[in-house]
């Protein structure tokens, strides 16, 4: 049986939980009738709101075959990512532990435990786990338009190692 929270589209019903009938367009949830007029949940904690990358980039989405890839990346302490780019739009989120990740031409960045960033996509980074314990990492990839979620690159001659 599902719970309902309330400010929740009336026309969904409680056996299926999918729609009776479309709403009429445009669509859009309306908030709870208490608490803010722009949130439909009474606990949010924001971890990123912005439209460019963690290096500056401004952030286009994909316009064809567009497609999400959520994964977990667990690294080890010390453990340190290949050298690489994005060819996507990634969200990552710090789930447990802290990341160091170099920037070619920016230098360290630290994320660290509940933080999330829009990743860089066009500048060479590595990401080292730099706490006790696992670094575990929320990766959504928003896919599309022929680009690859990751990009292998050499070493940039300015880097840690």
């Amino acid at each position: 049986m599902l719970a309902f929270v309330t400010g929740w589209p009336a026309y969904a019903t409680e056996a299926t939980a999918i729609p009776a009938e479309k709403p009429a367009a445009p669509s859009a949830v309306a908030a709870p009738e208490t608490g803010s007029s722009q949130e439909p949940y009474e606990k949010v904690h924001e971890v990123f709101s912005g439209n460019r990358t963690i290096a500056g980039e401004k952030i286009t989405f994909p316009q064809k075959n567009a497609s999400v890839r959520a994964i977990v990346v667990t690294l080890e302490p010390g453990e340190t990512t290949a050298w690489h780019q994005h060819g996507a739009p990634l969200f990552a989120y710090i789930l447990q532990g802290e990341v160091t990740v170099f920037y070619e031409g920016i230098g360290d960045k630290v994320i660290r435990q509940g933080e999330g960033v829009m990743e860089a996509m066009a500048v060479t980074h590595q990401g080292r786990n730099t706490s006790d314990g696992e670094t575990r990492i929320l990766a959504v990839f928003l896919l599309g338009d022929g680009r690859a979620a990751v990009v292998p690159e050499e070493a940039p001659a300015t880097s840690l190692q």
